[in-house]
């Protein structure tokens, strides 16, 4: 495809030229700074179709991105096979405290909520399972899933359970190189440039390292949650709803992304989204009735009101706490690189993230007419994917791969020579080399925590800027150009 001339962008496209000379509510020409890519601008015309799209993931393509999946999968799991995982541990434990006639158990916590030790009652239920010497880490997922593992239990191992989990992971995140291709469709992008991009990412930064470190059900929900958009950029609405509802039953963040569908005025997906998150609601409460959902929902809200401090915790309220605290003096001795301490979130603190969180989906939000449909679902997948992980509760850095394997989107809004420039910006401060670095010169504030909201603060400007810049607010534009 080859883009327009700026002067091109300067009227509207041939093909509603008619149209436009009858509306009163024509957009104006504007001036793109030559940063900006015009794409974001009117300019649907020049788009090509979903199927037109979708011929560029040809044979010879899906044979490029097995062969190295393959590859990076052997090696990926050589490596973290047998590796423990305090998540799906925590799953297990949770399961079998269903299975053994105490469910009461599932959402036990220790005082300090992400504590290593665990509280009596689990720490009963791991002793007997074998699991006593193993990292603890409270289970903070739906009811539903506690209850689906609990038969498990007493059919597989926990050895077994962890380990097919990591290779069904692995398979998965290698995968998601290929589906995310599928969803930014980059123009100025060729294919294999996009795999060896990809498998950079997997290979080369810490939220990869992390969310295979964790080997979590976090892998699960961004796998269901790229192959919920791929599928609507195919055309499947009602499947792309149906999968984004799974997504938001394992973790509720994609419960953000389903705004998509309300912002493209897609009924059948949206129709689908809360149809499936109904059934998938309703069974978890047949299955475990109401007061493990009471127990799960108190438990998100205990530590919404707390500020995690981890060196993998990538939250901008984890900076200004810390910032805050050594310019007023408080004691700061029980802060430490090597575990997770939480502390009570003063209230400024608690109402300036959720303002920004706010501010931040409002933005998005006023994106959506500026962006013709080809370009405005991976806008708006990575924007609210970057803002729900930098504005959440807690923003592990696993939670920041989804946005790193979309980060192509940038060669939609801004020149192929700025979007190169922040992608590989980006790599290189989240590489596993300058993590090391980071922290090293971690002692009284995490710099690992610093340049990970520094990053993705970044790129979340960036896209905001690159839209708002391209094209000049005009709430009267016409239906068909948006």
């Amino acid at each position: 495809m080859e883009f327009p001339s700026d002067k091109a962008f300067g009227s509207v496209a041939p093909i509603h030229m008619a149209q436009v000379q009858k509306s009163s509510h024509v957009a104006r020409k504007t001036q793109t700074p030559s940063a900006f890519h015009p794409l974001s601008i009117q300019a649907g015309a020049h788009m090509p179709s979903c199927a037109q799209n979708n011929e560029r993931f040809t044979g010879m393509q899906r044979l490029a991105h097995t062969l190295p999946a393959l590859i990076w999968a052997a090696i990926v799991i050589a490596l973290f096979i047998g590796t423990p995982s305090p998540d799906l541990t925590a799953l297990y434990v949770a399961g079998a405290t269903v299975s053994q006639g105490i469910p009461e158990a599932v959402y036990a916590t220790p005082p300090d909520v992400f504590s290593a030790e665990a509280p009596p009652v689990l720490a009963a239920v791991r002793s007997g399972l074998g699991l006593a010497d193993l990292p603890s880490a409270p289970y903070l997922y739906p009811p539903l899933w506690a209850w689906l593992a609990a038969p498990l239990t007493k059919a597989v191992s926990h050895d077994a359970f962890v380990n097919a989990a990591l290779v069904l992971h692995v398979a998965m995140l290698a995968a998601a190189i290929g589906l995310s291709w599928r969803i930014v469709r980059p123009h100025g992008l060729a294919f294999r440039h996009w795999m060896i991009l990809g498998f950079a990412i997997l290979l080369l930064t810490a939220p990869a390292r992390e969310a295979l470190l964790a080997n979590s059900p976090q892998i699960t929900s961004l796998f269901a949650v790229l192959l919920a958009f791929e599928r609507y950029r195919a055309g499947a609405f009602a499947m792309a709803g149906a999968l984004l509802a799974v997504a938001a039953a394992i973790t509720l963040a994609p419960l953000f992304l389903a705004l998509i569908f309300v912002l493209e005025r897609n009924g059948r997906a949206a129709l689908a989204f809360a149809g499936m998150g109904g059934l998938l609601a309703l069974s978890s409460l047949a299955l475990a009735g109401a007061q493990p959902h009471s127990e799960f929902l108190a438990l998100l809200g205990h530590i919404d009101n707390l500020t995690v401090l981890g060196a993998t915790n990538f939250a901008p309220e984890t900076v200004l706490f810390q910032l805050a605290s050594l310019l007023t003096g408080d004691d700061t001795s029980g802060w430490s690189m090597a575990q997770i301490t939480t502390w009570p979130e003063p209230l400024w603190l608690s109402v300036l993230m959720g303002t920004l969180m706010l501010a931040a989906l409002a933005a998005l939000i006023l994106m959506r007419p500026r962006l013709v449909p080809g370009t405005a679902v991976p806008v708006l997948v990575l924007g609210i994917s970057l803002a729900t992980a930098l504005f959440g509760p807690v923003s592990w850095a696993q939670l920041y791969l989804l946005p790193l394997l979309l980060m192509p989107t940038l060669f939609h809004l801004v020149s192929r020579e700025t979007a190169w420039r922040w992608i590989i910006a980006v790599i290189a401060v989240q590489s596993l080399p300058a993590y090391m670095l980071w922290s090293e010169l971690s002692t009284a504030l995490f710099v690992t925590t610093l340049a990970g909201v520094l990053t993705f603060l970044g790129l979340l400007a960036l896209l905001a800027l690159a839209v708002f810049r391209a094209v000049r607010f005009e709430p009267d534009i016409p239906l068909h150009f948006r």
